[in-house]
């Protein structure tokens, strides 16, 4: 019986013997360690053998809470598809998962392959996930956002100041050419682009 565990913060990927390429894997502890293959900033997943998590602290990685991961994730935009992702409704290239090695232009056949790649190449996406910073409470799931009093879209995750907000693209162009500000309720949002989806 193995253990998923996600290893992360700065120097981790170093310390299992791990490249900064994703998917990168190899043994560790009667198991397999492999390079986040979303992100590298996101460290390294591990399928471990019970007694193979000690390996991880003879590595130099100490215990971690799952909201440290939490914001990690949100600071850098990456969505939880248990958190972020609605089922029958969100589309992969607006959770930006072209950028993050989910999505093959190469391969041949696959379910929804058709759908997806024309979306891509005929530019229908309108709207994208967008990581976002605040002050104050966070904004709990499903939170309208606007831009200048209209709705521009939504918090799908939030915490401690970060938050994941599908936005439209037009809105967030235009708030920054003319120095608007989103708002869920009463918290101004800070939207950022990612700099691993180019």
């Amino acid at each position: 019986r193995l253990r998923v565990v996600a290893a992360f913060g700065d120097g981790t990927l170093e310390a299992l013997g791990l490249p900064a390429e994703p998917g990168a894997a190899r043994p560790f502890a009667g198991g397999v360690a492999f390079t986040d293959p979303r992100l590298p900033a996101l460290g390294a997943r591990l399928f471990l053998p019970a007694d193979g998590v000690a390996a991880l602290e003879s590595a130099g990685l100490a215990r971690r809470d799952v909201a440290d991961y939490d914001r990690l994730r949100l600071s850098l935009g990456v969505p939880d598809g248990t958190l972020d992702l609605i089922p029958e409704k969100s589309i992969p290239l607006e959770s930006r998962m072209d950028a993050l090695n989910a999505i093959s232009w190469d391969k041949g056949c696959y379910m929804g392959q058709e759908l997806t790649a024309r979306t891509k190449y005929r530019a229908l996406i309108k709207k994208k996930l967008f990581p976002v910073t605040f002050d104050g409470a966070a904004p709990e799931a499903g939170t309208p956002v606007t831009l200048d009093g209209k709705d521009a879209g939504e918090i799908r995750s939030a915490r401690d100041g970060a938050a994941l907000a599908l936005l439209r693209l037009e809105d967030v162009q235009r708030a920054a050419e003319n120095g608007l500000t989103f708002q869920a309720g009463p918290v101004t949002l800070i939207p950022h682009e990612p700099d691993w989806d180019h």
